[in-house]
């Protein structure tokens, strides 16, 4: 820490892990993890911190994202950040609820908010909303006055959801479909933003995959007028059937890549907002990690993964 005049010295008390699978994410990993396991967040008490620093002193109680470039060694349980990727954390929160909540909130309110400009009245379809990220955004929409309408990949994963009381319209298993549920679901109108976990070409073979994802050609058929489509699929191509029904919803598609937030210093300020709405949304009760696993960090394995919960680490 020495010479960081901007950066927090953490005593973390718990942290939360992921893989590093995604096929941009990995250039940018740093070379000290291993196993393709990383730590997405962590939460703990300030012991020290640099001359520069105005927003943190010794003993507050904090949470912080990491970037995916810089390393944290678990066993050491000490982290030197910089202030911009911290936010107070809430008393009554948890350890393990507040850095659970943290990196999925920020996803969901990329998603929504920035990306997807969600607002009352609108509707919105989650596919494949089985996962930590599905349920705090499904919650966060549901909170702004949203009509949500959800997609699971099995009859398992959808009565899993059912059990969590979330405010939704409706959820349809599979997506075999989905055009049609939706269609008759709106009046025919089609649906105002749609947040995919990837989709599957037009020519792909449903059959063989099981409808698990919905196809290209779904997914713009459900976007009404206007609409957004916020996709997770990095390498999503577009024919020219497809950008023209687009052009002729007057819709636009964007991509789904909130880590560019926290490794760009261009919107530190909009990444410390969200962090510090994600806490308050949390502390109200709105934000509630249904799908958490706590474990000890000694059970740290790539084993764990893939998985729909989110992993958090007890230090």
């Amino acid at each position: 820490m020495d010479g960081q005049l901007l950066d927090v010295r953490i005593s973390v008390r718990s942290c939360t892990i992921d893989q590093s699978n995604h096929p941009l994410i990995t250039k940018f990993v740093s070379r000290d993890y291993k196993d393709g396991v990383i730590v997405k967040d962590i939460a703990g008490i300030v012991i020290k911190v640099g001359e520069e620093v105005t927003r943190f002193k010794e003993g507050d109680e904090v949470i912080a994202v990491l970037p995916v470039n810089q390393y944290f060694d678990i066993k050491s349980g000490i982290c030197d950040l910089p202030e911009y990727f911290i936010v107070h954390k809430p008393s009554t929160l948890s350890w393990e609820v507040a850095s659970c909540c943290l990196s999925d909130g920020i996803k969901a309110f990329d998603a929504l908010h920035y990306l997807g400009r969600v607002r009352s009245g609108d509707s919105l379809l989650l596919c494949n909303a089985a996962s930590s990220f599905g349920v705090l955004a499904t919650q966060l929409a549901s909170n702004w006055g949203v009509k949500v309408f959800l997609t699971t990949s099995d009859e398992e994963t959808g009565q899993m959801l059912r059990t969590m009381s979330l405010d939704v319209e409706r959820t349809l298993i599979g997506h075999q479909f989905v055009m049609n549920s939706v269609m008759d679901e709106t009046g025919g109108l089609g649906v105002s933003c749609i947040v995919d976990n990837g989709v599957l070409p037009n020519h792909q073979n449903m059959e063989e995959n099981e409808w698990k994802k919905p196809t290209k050609h779904d997914v713009l058929s459900c976007l009404a007028v206007s609409g957004r489509w916020v996709t997770m699929q990095h390498d999503l191509q577009l024919d020219p059937p497809d950008s023209e029904i687009l052009h002729l919803k007057n819709a636009s598609v964007c991509h789904l890549f909130p880590d560019a937030l926290v490794l760009s210093c261009l919107h530190q300020d909009k990444l410390l907002h969200i962090m510090a709405a994600v806490m308050e949304k949390a502390a109200a009760g709105i934000l509630r990690p249904h799908l958490m696993s706590v474990l000890p960090s000694s059970e740290v394995s790539p084993t764990l993964f893939p998985t729909m919960n989110r992993i958090v680490l007890k230090l």
